[in-house]
């Protein structure tokens, strides 16, 4: 994963992966075959979103996706797969209260917007 966003965020797009490529990166397949389904609406509007972000903000992130292990990643899957309760992909601000309310954290709801706020991008 780390490999895959690392090279999707590179600067030269004339070393950037194209759309063909990312399918046909080993992360991204399934059962060894890239998945032969259209992207959801809300990925890409996620990605023109992205597109659209302020350049240190990518930076930003950028720097944040190298710097993770790839436990952290596993990680991190794990508690979004299971803060998604209903499996959409997207976790509403109902689940994000609810996961931080199982994982023992005693946030306020006005926290829990503020998180929304700031992770939507």
């Amino acid at each position: 994963a780390k490999d895959l966003v690392k090279r999707m965020l590179e600067h030269d797009p004339k070393k950037r992966l194209k759309a063909a490529d990312v399918l046909s990166h080993p992360w991204m397949r399934e059962d060894g075959e890239a998945p032969d389904k259209p992207l959801d609406s809300t990925v890409l509007v996620r990605m023109k979103q992205f597109r659209a972000m302020n350049k240190l903000k990518k930076v930003a992130l950028k720097v944040i996706a190298e710097s993770l292990s790839e436990e952290e990643i596993r990680g991190l899957k794990e508690m979004f797969k299971s803060i998604d309760a209903d499996n959409s992909g997207t976790v509403t601000f109902e689940e994000l209260k609810n996961g931080l309310a199982r994982f023992g954290s005693k946030i306020s709801e006005t926290e829990v917007r503020q998180l929304m706020d700031a992770a939507d991008v």
